[in-house]
């Protein structure tokens, strides 16, 4: 069960939308290495789809072992969804390693209006959208 691995926990950030929490927050109920994690969420896709993402539209995994960019693509890669390739936009991003772009490399002095990332794309997809957010220290 997907309740073994993963625990639902609750963040003042966290938005009432529809009668639920957005996103879930899940963070694991037991130390996991990198890999028992990517096993773990390819044992339970289903069930985080069904259950999970159905509910509450988004689902923010924190706490696990995910520190590189090369952790975070084997997490992506973890989800089995179709790669939809990088078709370029108005800011400039990076290929750091395979599924894995900075988001946006413009000037900390420039201001970004809000968008959304799935805008400039023609054709939509079923697949999901994975984000991992790194604070850096200056």
């Amino acid at each position: 069960m997907v309740e073994k691995m993963f625990v639902e926990k609750q963040l003042p950030q966290q938005k009432w939308e529809g009668g639920h929490l957005l996103p879930a927050v899940l963070c694991p109920n037991q130390q996991l290495d990198a890999c028992r994690f990517r096993e773990e969420l390819k044992h339970h896709k289903a069930q985080l789809e069904d259950v999970v993402l159905k509910r509450s539209g988004a689902i923010l995994l924190k706490g696990f072992p995910v520190e590189t960019a090369l952790d975070f693509n084997a997490v992506v890669e973890a989800f089995g969804y179709e790669e939809m390739a990088y078709l370029g936009g108005t800011a400039t991003r990076t290929n750091v390693f395979g599924r894995v772009y900075t988001a946006n490399e413009c000037s900390p002095a420039k201001k970004i209006p809000f968008y959304h990332e799935m805008a400039h794309v023609c054709k939509s997809s079923s697949s999901s959208s994975c984000l991992h957010i790194k604070f850096m220290e200056n």
